[in-house]
């Protein structure tokens, strides 16, 4: 069996595991426990003459606004001080992870399945960040992308892309999110579940401003900009949360609870648990995906002890954005290589 097939029977086996256990906890543990139930209570038919402050008219659509009140009263349990702590730290560290997969779809020869970003990132908006992700590595890691350079496949992502990568995360992540858990409105909560396509949409305006063939030098400089950025933002709001709380409330802010929760348990708990789920598995593939950034055994080992350590004391979001920065730079040099 060469190193390829194996490689790829690998990424198989562990990402479809994955993507099984994290449907399992994520989705599986909250329907056990009652918290879908309990979050549709708050979502009755307006045909019975009743109103929540979520079951409203933001599309017209009935069964589409039916099912936004569900997720936005997810939502706004979770800006709870209980739980939006959590809920910040893992969408800031969430950052580099969404980034990549738009930076990888700009990326010279890449699969057909990873040109389109947006489709991943708006069905992490519906099923969860974990169990997207999981499959979104799995077809990274099998379609040999990370493989791009030693097969003599250019790699470079020139600068236009990279800025309009860049402009588009920020319109669609960082601007709405900022509305979102500032305003703390259905409506922009609703708005917010779309944010992939305002991403999207942001690039390919900022791309007609700014066309790729006036700009085709190489967008090295931005895309590391941006992982430095990332990991001096994600690891100190990591380490401040480190040294800021006792151990106790460090388990209670990350830990899930293996079992379902009791459906006594509040809403509020609920709704962390579910997402302390979703970046258990959300970050454990990205990461894992990572692995295939590497060409050797020794890289491997190298990368399995920096994501384990580098993740306790730094946080999952900034060892990605290193690691990230790392294979970038890599990258960067083989191409000088191929030029020289």
């Amino acid at each position: 069996m060469t190193f390829a097939r194996f490689s790829q029977l690998s990424a198989l086996f562990i990402f479809s595991s994955l993507t099984a256990l994290s449907v399992n906890f994520i989705l599986g543990h909250s329907n056990a426990s009652g918290f879908f139930a309990r979050l549709s209570a708050q979502c009755p038919s307006p045909s019975l003459g009743e109103t929540t402050p979520y079951r409203l008219f933001y599309t017209g659509i009935p069964f589409i606004d039916q099912s936004l009140c569900g997720i936005v009263a997810m939502f706004h349990t979770s800006f709870d001080p209980e739980v939006s702590q959590f809920l910040a730290y893992f969408l800031i560290s969430g950052a580099p992870v969404i980034a990549s997969a738009y930076f990888e779809s700009y990326r010279p020869n890449k699969p057909f399945l990873l040109a389109y970003p947006v489709v991943f990132v708006q069905a992490m908006q519906l099923l969860s960040f974990g169990a997207t992700f999981s499959i979104y590595w799995m077809i990274y890691a099998m379609s040999g992308t990370a493989q791009a350079a030693p097969l003599g496949r250019k790699t470079t992502i020139i600068k236009a892309h990279a800025q309009a990568v860049l402009f588009g995360i920020f319109i669609g992540m960082v601007v709405l999110t900022g509305c979102l858990m500032v305003l703390q409105d259905p409506y922009i909560t609703a708005t917010w579940q779309i944010f992939p396509v305002v991403v999207s949409i942001a690039t390919f305006l900022h791309l007609l401003a700014r066309p790729a063939s006036r700009y085709p030098e190489s967008g090295y400089p931005v895309i590391c900009g941006f992982y430095i950025a990332s990991f001096i933002v994600i690891s100190s709001l990591h380490f401040s949360i480190l040294t800021g709380k006792p151990v106790d409330e460090l388990k209670s802010m990350f830990l899930p609870s293996i079992q379902p929760l009791p459906s006594s348990a509040s809403l509020e708990k609920h709704a962390l648990n579910l997402l302390q789920w979703d970046a258990v598995f959300g970050f454990t593939s990205s990461l894992l995906g990572t692995l295939w950034f590497s060409k050797n055994a020794k890289e491997i080992s190298g990368l399995v002890v920096w994501n384990i350590f580098g993740s306790v004391l730094l946080g999952p979001g900034a060892v990605f954005a290193a690691t990230a920065l790392w294979r970038e730079s890599r990258l960067q040099r083989e191409e000088s290589k191929k030029s020289d």
